[in-house]
């Protein structure tokens, strides 16, 4: 298994992964607006050529608060046939090493509630559940 950051030429083949974990996503044309050199990653797990995994990490580099700077994970996500063989915790790896070799102070994410699996492995990998509520504002 290789873990290391999406290239461009690889968005379609990413897309396909998103497509099958998440049931559907957006159109081919918003992902291919993805920006290699933007504030954002994605890190993918390879099974030889094939994309089998992916989490992709946001930067946040305020200051404000003493999290920061900090990163923010969202679409875990890992082929159904190749769960239960630690890819996750391998994508996970990557960020965390990334997160300290370059002086961020925290990682967050958020979960569904009932996505218990997910809690397991995120809690696996020391992360701690939070005491928050989360809003979303969604515009047209």
């Amino acid at each position: 298994m290789t873990i290391e950051t999406l290239k461009k030429s690889e968005i379609e083949s990413y897309k396909k992964l998103i497509d099958e974990v998440f049931d559907g996503s957006n159109e081919l044309s918003d992902y291919q607006k993805f920006d290699p050199e933007a504030n954002y990653q994605i890190v993918v797990a390879r099974d030889g050529e094939k994309i089998v995994g992916s989490v992709t990490f946001y930067k946040i580099d305020l200051f404000t608060f003493s999290f920061q700077p900090a990163l923010e994970i969202f679409n875990v996500a890992v082929l159904k046939e190749y769960r239960q063989q630690k890819i996750a915790q391998q994508l996970f790896q990557y960020i965390i090493d990334y997160a300290k070799k370059n002086g961020y102070k925290s990682i967050f994410l958020t979960c569904l509630d009932s996505a218990i699996p997910a809690h397991k492995l995120y809690e696996s990998m020391g992360f701690v559940k939070a005491n928050s509520v989360k809003y979303n504002l969604f515009l047209n």
